[in-house]
């Protein structure tokens, strides 16, 4: 009995106390880095914010291919059925040289069958090309929007990575110290059925074992599962079969605490693309104004037109003009002045958006410092308390051996380390995600 304490005890101080994961040589290691360098270029969420851009520029160069003189062409054909006659009196198109013209009744006989006539036209916009110009500044400032929405998904997929792969080297850190919980549940159950059968220790006592080792295995079987469900969120993340194998490693996964609280405000509105795009939409409202007022200006346009028509006797087979085609809507029931207010009201908007959004962003920003430093805070206390339960636990395997305590008291002082493992774990856990949570403030890439 006394080797197997001693063997007990090597557990406790070899196995419990370092709680360290097994790591799985077969599977490829995936650094922090590396994790986010394949989200940044796999992630599809961030592939098709990606791809808004390019739809943008598509639409840009449309508007802008209408700067451009417009040709068009027309085809119609005509099938008349029914037989005109036009007439032209004698002197109906005045005189010349004192004599009628015509200078007798002439009757002109319309086409009976199927006539076409074709037409090819060009048509320049004059004062058209201002409007154009302003819609194409609007998407111009709409395909920057589009980037910094992309800026923004990159930072969030960052963010969401880091916390995974926190969670992950957490997760495995416990899986560790519940592995030790298991072994040493194993032993001591061996130990307790020996003692039962010495007679030495009541049933009780070795049920009590029984459970406990119960309750470790299945803690460890939730943890594993845990782990399997995150890293199959993490290879979603980066874009690739969940099933893909990987271990992660805390080296360069520490998080910077390096921050100026001084300048971290005017650096996250600097930086963070949330309040970018705010200021693009006050300028593309201030674009859109001047679209609705460019309403009040008349439309004039170049036009150049060629025209055919075959088998007619009444039209010129050919025709070719040249000349400027105007329209103004001088008069439209305040329809002009309604859409240049709407769109003062949109400008109006998008301003106290963008105060708004420095506000938030400002009131983000202290709040992620001051989590960052309770989360901080919390570390040496939980570490305290770890080192406390471990003084405990092997002063209580002590006390059990010398039979001054009883197994219950042991086993409530093995739990009491776990719990204290796990508050550890977690405080570690919660630096972690506030220090990732502060660079997405401040807007770090």
């Amino acid at each position: 009995m006394v080797k197997s304490l001693s063997a007990l005890s090597a557990i406790l101080l070899g196995g419990f106390l370092i709680a360290a994961p097994a790591w799985a040589a077969e599977d490829p290691l995936l650094t922090l880095e590396d994790a986010l360098h394949l989200a940044k270029t796999q992630n599809f969420q961030l592939k098709n914010s990606e791809l808004q851009i390019n739809v943008v520029e598509e639409q840009k160069k449309a508007v802008e291919s209408k700067q451009f003189p417009q040709l068009s062409a027309h085809v119609r054909g005509l099938q008349n059925f029914v037989d005109n006659e036009y007439t032209f009196e004698e002197g109906s198109l005045g005189t010349v040289g004192g004599n009628p013209v015509p200078s007798s009744n002439v009757a002109i006989d319309t086409t009976n069958g199927f006539t076409t006539h074709y037409s090819l036209t060009a048509t320049q916009p004059l004062v058209g090309l201002y409007e154009i110009g302003l819609n194409v500044d609007k998407l111009k400032t709409q395909q920057e929007i589009a980037r910094q929405q992309s800026r923004q998904t990159e930072q969030s997929i960052a963010l969401q990575v880091k916390q995974i792969y926190y969670q992950i080297l957490s997760e495995e850190s416990e899986i560790g110290a519940t592995k030790s919980s298991v072994t040493f549940n194993e032993e001591l159950v061996k130990i307790l059925k020996d003692n039962v059968a010495q007679k030495t220790e009541l049933e009780y006592q070795l049920l009590n074992g029984e459970a406990q080792l119960a309750s470790s295995r299945h803690d460890l079987l939730t943890q594993q599962n845990n782990l399997l469900t995150s890293k199959q969120q993490l290879n979603t993340l980066l874009g690739r079969d969940i099933s893909i194998p990987f271990r992660v490693t805390p080296a360069n996964a520490s998080p910077s605490f390096s921050y100026n609280a001084d300048q971290a405000e005017e650096q996250a509105l600097a930086q963070r693309p949330e309040t970018k795009e705010a200021r693009l939409q006050v300028e593309a409202a201030e674009t859109e104004v001047e679209i609705q007022k460019s309403g009040y200006l008349p439309e004039v346009n170049l036009v150049a037109s060629y025209g055919r028509a075959e088998n007619t006797t009444l039209l010129p087979d050919e025709s070719l003009y040249v000349g400027l085609l105007a329209k103004w809507d001088f008069f439209t029931w305040g329809g002009n002045q309604s859409n240049v207010a709407g769109s003062r009201y949109a400008l109006q908007q998008a301003l106290n958006s963008l105060r708004d959004n420095e506000d938030q962003i400002r009131a983000q920003v202290n709040a992620s410092i001051r989590n960052l430093e309770v989360a901080r805070s919390l570390v040496p206390v939980t570490e305290m308390a770890k080192k406390a339960a471990e003084e405990k636990l092997r002063v209580s395997f002590n006390q059990y051996k010398a039979k001054t305590i009883l197994l219950s008291d042991l086993l409530d002082a093995q739990s009491q380390l776990e719990k204290a493992n796990d508050d550890y774990h977690q405080a570690l856990l919660g630096v972690w995600n506030a220090s990732a949570e502060l660079e997405q403030a401040l807007g770090e890439e």
